[in-house]
């Protein structure tokens, strides 16, 4: 099985990766393949959410040691992910949770290898923002068994999110008026089940990516000018199925 990282993950994190992480490799039953991608899309969002809300904590030059340990966002994801799904993740049924355990094993794994990072006093600006947490989660948990995690949209600042076809007719469809907010598309393709959920700009995402468009954002990057709600693309999800 391939392994892919970015450019900023060293050898030391990638010996991590392979040594703690446990393969999972189970085709997930086609029937159940909406619900679970449902929950897999709800989990990196609920830990978007976290990180998002956590940026000034996470970038305040003052303080070392942040408490943002892996066991507290972990914490977080959850309570946000009963918010949005109404479950908790010990009320899903056996392979569901399986399978969001996996997600939430890997999230925990890249904020325990951004530790030094996040704890570092004297520094304002960590890089460490939903983008990264979604992409580097979603590298561990590919490394880690059959299934894939991407953050898409077509005003992508990483050419990691840029999307393919099936991702930019689902988009296409999420960017219609008569789209009705916050509803996800699937569909199984052969063996595999492809799923996106949309994602819209919240309040903390503003002040990296709304107005004025063209202004640069804390990380130098150009604002897209972005108003609150607009639909910003969708996470996208792939397994194969049963």
């Amino acid at each position: 099985m391939k392994r892919h990282f970015t450019k900023g993950m060293s050898l030391g994190i990638v010996a991590i990766v392979f040594i703690v992480g446990l393969l999972w490799a189970a085709a997930i039953p086609a029937d159940k393949a909406e619900e679970i991608a449902k929950y897999v899309a709800n989990m990196i969002i609920a830990g978007r959410g976290v990180v998002a809300s956590h940026q000034s904590l996470i970038n305040d030059p003052s303080k070392g040691d942040k408490g943002f340990t892996p066991e507290y966002v972990e914490k977080k994801m959850k309570e946000r992910f009963k918010e949005i799904t109404g479950k908790s993740v010990e009320e899903l049924d056996p392979e569901a949770r399986a399978v969001v355990e996996q997600v939430l094993e890997a999230a925990k794994m890249s904020v325990k290898m951004n530790q030094a990072r996040i704890n570092q006093k004297g520094k304002g600006f960590k890089m460490y923002i939903p983008a990264v947490f979604g992409r580097e989660t979603g590298q561990i948990l590919k490394s880690r068994s059959d299934i894939v995690i991407k953050q898409t949209t077509f005003k992508y600042r990483n050419s990691y999110n840029q999307p393919d076809e099936f991702e930019k007719k689902v988009l296409t469809m999420f960017s219609k008026p008569d789209w009705p907010k916050g509803k996800g598309y699937g569909e199984k393709i052969g063996s595999i089940y492809r799923y996106l959920q949309p994602i819209y700009i919240k309040k903390p995402c503003l002040k990296c990516h709304g107005e004025p468009a063209g202004e640069l954002d804390i990380a130098g990057r150009k604002k897209e000018g972005y108003k609150l709600g607009d639909l910003r693309g969708a996470i996208s999800v792939m397994f194969p199925v049963k």
